[in-house]
């Protein structure tokens, strides 16, 4: 059937459209850095954060005139114009503590729209009764802001890196990052409170020792000012502490009540078997579903992205079993960790990660450098495992 001539109502829709594309890009024009809602949140309200304390970078100063503009210069070139990829929720942003220097992140908790649990379950691994211990790997909280009159609370965290970047290098550093987090949710579950959302998207890395001298927070290769590369050391150099962040799912549960049972709520991995059919109304004991979220990322991260992982796979597999009931509790996890990870030998946690990915024109380049460095290491005797040795003072 042939198709019919455009109407008016159809022309007047296209102009419509074209109309609105015009006044997008004239509002572009007058703010070139097009600063997205989320940041034209932080943006409203620079002058209170200063107030309290801390300092945004350039972007977010609501005077900035952007680098670059009168020249139409690539915007790359500028620090200005770095901004997140992905901003999901005016949440978090970047800044720096006034007083000293010190790099910093700012999460905003609007009373509406908040768990009620969140705050006080950060605050509680990062009061002293729980700030010193070792399994403790929930990240410290440097103060939090209230702002009545903006019917929020902000809490000043520490500038992390995802865990996974820069990319591990050994198996003995992987070693290092799963028996922290292991470890992590093994506290966790022994004070009653389950994470909920224990994926990879929510663990972190103290980069303050391998990066010594901060880093851009956009472009995390850059150096602090951004016209540099930062300087680094690897993680085997200067072992990071591991840290689990976000605590908006967590719940505490109270053990006189018997078996916890609650109402599915999905995380970031969409994957976990009692969830498929989570508007069923079914609820589920939560603490399986940590074990489930820490297997199949270890899983989905190592044991499938690179060879020579076949040691983890039994403890995965039983991990991700289908059936929550079936899945060890976190301290036979942990205990199972160190028994198969106690038996490698020193060459196998020493040699290097092949992704199943990786570019076979760079791997020889990649052996003769990771053959140099793997020397430096066992002349000066460090470690194949790198575990950090003092708890860092991340607060001050």
């Amino acid at each position: 059937m042939a198709l019919s001539p455009s109407t008016n109502q159809d022309t007047a829709f296209g102009e419509d459209a074209v109309a609105r594309r015009r006044a997008l890009l004239i509002a572009r024009r007058a703010d070139p850095g097009h600063r997205r809602a989320a940041e034209r949140y932080w943006t409203q309200h620079q002058k209170k954060i200063e107030a309290a304390g801390y300092m945004f970078r350039p972007r977010y100063h609501a005077d900035r005139q952007f680098s670059g503009t009168r020249w139409n210069l690539p915007h790359s070139w500028f620090e200005d114009w770095q901004r997140r990829k992905i901003i999901p929720a005016p949440r978090i942003v970047d800044a720096t503590r006034m007083a000293d220097g010190k790099q910093v992140i700012l999460k905003r908790l609007p009373d509406e729209d908040s768990s009620p649990d969140e705050v006080d379950i950060t605050m509680l691994f990062s009061s002293e009764q729980y700030m010193q211990r070792p399994k403790n790997h929930c990240i410290p909280v440097i103060e939090t802001k209230r702002f009545e009159e903006l019917s929020e609370t902000v809490l000043v965290l520490p500038r992390m890196r995802p865990y996974d970047n820069p990319r591990f290098r050994t198996f003995g550093e992987v070693v290092a990052f799963a028996k922290q987090i292991i470890e992590g949710i093994e506290l966790m579950h022994e004070l009653h409170i389950a994470h909920r959302d224990c994926t990879g998207q929510n663990i972190v890395l103290d980069p303050s020792g391998m990066y010594p001298n901060s880093f851009h927070p956009i472009k995390m290769n850059r150096s602090k000012g951004f016209y540099w590369f930062a300087k680094s050391f690897t993680r085997t150099q200067r072992p990071p502490r591991y840290y689990l962040i976000d605590f908006g799912l967590s719940r505490y549960y109270d053990p006189a009540d018997g078996v916890p049972l609650d109402e599915a709520v999905r995380g970031g991995d969409k994957s976990v078997p009692e969830f498929r059919d989570y508007l069923d109304g079914v609820h589920h004991n939560p603490f399986p579903t940590d074990i489930y979220y820490i297997g199949n990322m270890l899983r989905e991260d190592f044991v499938q992205k690179y060879y020579g992982f076949e040691w983890l796979e039994p403890l995965v597999a039983d991990m991700c079993q289908e059936d929550p009931s079936m899945r060890p509790p976190i301290g036979v996890v942990a205990s199972r960790f160190a028994e198969v990870s106690g038996a490698l030998t020193s060459w196998k946690l020493r040699s290097r990660l092949v992704g199943r990915k990786d570019s076979f024109i760079l791997g020889p380049f990649r052996w003769i450098r990771h053959v140099y460095r793997t020397t430096g290491y066992i002349i000066t005797s460090t470690p194949a495992v790198p575990m950090p040795r003092d708890e860092p003072d991340l607060k001050s």
